[in-house]
Formats: structure tokens, sequence, C-alpha cells
């Protein structure tokens, strides 16, 4: 049965994406489509560029706090510009200029259009309030007043829009759209799969689900948590089109704590493994 595949953000949480894919593969299930969003939009790039399961976990494997590239000129400089003219144009805690090389360097600077399959990757507007969702081919979808579709940008530039988590990671300016983390509108992008042609639909969504998380004590991890809070209750209605969500429950994991991602993956591939009766049962019905 063919399926669709849609990933959430969650930061480093993304690494669980990975070990979700790699039970799902295992058991035969393979998508014929995917979407994703922040860093699920990195994996989904990734997978769609032809890198297999196990690749993509050695990429995982490599990751290390050097990712993340913080923006102290910009922070002082704003800061000095606050206190003298009680106005600042500083937008963001990191560059996120290392991230978006290594995912040139990953995608070797393949457009949307060169994907392997059909993909989706989401970001917003800041300016219009619009979600942007680029894709490998737009000539089946129509842009409406809420949705932009766009297929004329590289995967990398389309994974660096998604992952600038407000605050956190400047936004790029991409076609003369400001663009910040596609989970301020869509957190598991679902409803574009069903648009793109997905009959049976399986989410992985590794946000907030009402957890308490007393950790949430510094700028980094509030900025992250207010985006999967604003995003929550959103989530729950546009999955409703989805056959089954995934929820590995890995909400205790913090945006920095890349030294737990073998930890990720492995509670990703659990959550499908002790789903995989209901997972065949969604999609083969």
């Amino acid at each position: 049965m063919k399926f669709g595949l849609a990933l959430s953000g969650g930061a480093t949480r993304g690494a669980a994406h990975i070990g979700a894919m790699k039970a799902l593969e295992e058991a035969g299930l393979v998508p014929s489509w995917i979407s994703g969003t922040s860093a699920g939009s990195m994996v989904a790039a990734l997978y769609a560029s032809g890198y297999s399961v196990d690749e993509m976990e050695d990429i995982a494997l490599s990751l290390t706090k050097g990712i993340y590239d913080t923006d102290y000129l910009g922070i002082i400089s704003g800061i000095l510009q606050w206190i003298i003219f009680k106005n600042t144009n500083w937008d963001g805690l990191m560059k996120g200029k290392k991230l978006e090389v290594l995912m040139k360097k990953w995608t070797d600077g393949k457009w949307m259009r060169d994907s392997k399959i059909p993909l989706a990757i989401t970001a917003v507007d800041i300016n219009s309030g619009k979600t942007v969702i680029f894709v490998n081919n737009k000539r089946i979808l129509e842009d409406d007043n809420h949705t932009i579709y766009r297929d004329d940008v590289t995967m990398y530039e389309a994974v660096r829009a998604s992952i600038a988590i407000p605050v956190i990671f400047k936004p790029i300016i991409l076609r003369g759209m400001r663009l910040v983390d596609g989970g301020v509108t869509d957190s598991v992008p679902t409803d574009v799969l069903k648009k793109m042609g997905a009959k049976k639909i399986i989410g992985i969504n590794l946000g907030y689900s009402g957890e308490r998380r007393t950790e949430v004590n510094n700028i980094l991890e509030i900025g992250n948590q207010t985006i999967d809070i604003m995003s929550y209750r959103l989530t729950k209605l546009k999955t409703e089109v989805s056959d089954f969500i995934i929820n590995p429950h890995i909400y205790d994991v913090g945006m920095l704590e890349v030294h737990r991602i073998p930890e990720l993956i492995e509670r990703g591939y659990r959550a499908v493994k002790d789903n995989l009766y209901s997972i065949n049962k969604a999609i083969n019905i």
C-alpha cells in the first residue's frame, strides 16, 4: 500500500524521525510521498535526495553542538541599538548558516524539482502570515488565501526557511519573502500530502502533547516550547486527515541535547515497533 509520511518539527528531537523510518522500512513500509516541517524538513529533504535510512543515521550521529552558530555580533549590536535608540533590527540568536551549508553539501545543491519522490517542505512568510509550501511539482497544487506553493528553490533553501524558529534562528529572505519555521502554522504537514495524491498518510509528531516540561528555563527552550504550544491544538485539527499519528513522546529532550541523538533514534524506532500492528491496519484498510 502506498502512503505519505509527514514529519514534524522538534529541533534535535528530529533525529527520532530516522529511527521511526528505519522501523517502517524494516516492516516493508516505504513512503511514496514525504513532507516535513523544521527538523522534519531536513530528514525529508535528505530522504528525497536519495539517502538511505542508514546513511541519514550516520549523518545524525556525526552532528555536534557546532551546528548552532550563535550570532554574537548581532546580539551585541541589537542590545546597543535598543539602549541607544529604543529600537532594534536584531532578528535571531543564531545565523543558521552552518546548517544551510551542511544541507547544501548533503543535498548536492539539488532543486526541489530534482526530488526522487514527491516532496513538500513548509515555511511561513512572517510578513503576510501565509504558509509557504515548497514542493517538487506545483502544477497539481493551487494557491489560496492562506497558502502559496513554490517549486523554484533548492532543497537546502527550503530547509533553511523551514528551520527558522522565530527569535532563535534568523529568518531567511527568499523570493521576496521573509520566511520562518513552518511549525508556526503547520507542525505536521499532512494536508499537503493529501493534495499531492496520497490516499493514506502517517504522521510523526515530535512536538508538545500537553506534558509539563520543567526544564524550559532559557531563551532557546522558551522559544522552541512556545512554537510547540502554539501549534499543539492546530496540529490536533490538521492531523485529522491522517490515518495514524506516531508520537514517540520525547518532549523531555532539549533543543541542544545533540549528545542524546542515539537515544532519540532508538526511541523513534521503538515507537513504530510498538505500534506496527495499528500502523499496518490503518494504511491497509
